[in-house]
């Protein structure tokens, strides 16, 4: 992949001059409830019809973008160790994790499918959308020394951008 950086606060034509294969919305500090300018900028990325790849913050922000809700954790998830279950292959990963944040269960949207959950208390790790391009994961799978568990979720993205401009 060649990749593209733009700053946090690009505009969403911005971005799409580009002509992007695939979005991420790459991890980053703080809380996601504050960066007010970047939601609606994460709404349209979402849907574009491009696929799109959240991580992290950018998880936390596709979430709000589709309108679900975060909430601070009493402790934060930090280290390499934490076990995610992967709901559609039952498979189970180790993953490496820095954030405070998380997105809340109680308030899926239609059309969301959460696919990864925290195997120690339940936050959800992953979502991905039934009719948009769009996969999100709260943990690390570029964490590097460390885990490799995850790191399919590249391939599944990457497959994403391959479909897309094969239905182009």
């Amino acid at each position: 992949c060649s990749i593209t950086v733009f700053p946090c606060n690009s505009s969403t034509d911005e971005i799409l001059s580009s002509n992007p294969d695939g979005i991420l919305l790459s991890n980053g500090p703080g809380d996601p409830r504050d960066l007010t300018g970047i939601i609606p900028v994460a709404a349209e990325l979402a849907t574009c019809k491009k696929p799109v790849l959240g991580i992290c913050l950018g998880h936390q922000l596709l979430a709000l973008a589709l309108g679900m809700e975060i909430y601070k954790l009493k402790f934060g998830h930090h280290g390499g160790n934490h076990p995610v279950k992967d709901m559609v292959t039952g498979k189970c990963c180790i993953t490496s994790q820095n954030h405070n944040y998380a997105v809340s269960p109680d308030k899926v949207p239609g059309g969301i499918n959460l696919t990864h959950i925290n195997v120690n208390d339940k936050t959800v790790e992953g979502f991905r959308h039934d009719s948009l391009p769009v996969l999100s994961i709260q943990y690390h799978p570029e964490a590097a020394p460390g885990p490799e568990d995850s790191a399919y979720i590249f391939d599944d993205f990457v497959n994403m951008m391959k479909g897309a401009r094969d239905d182009a």
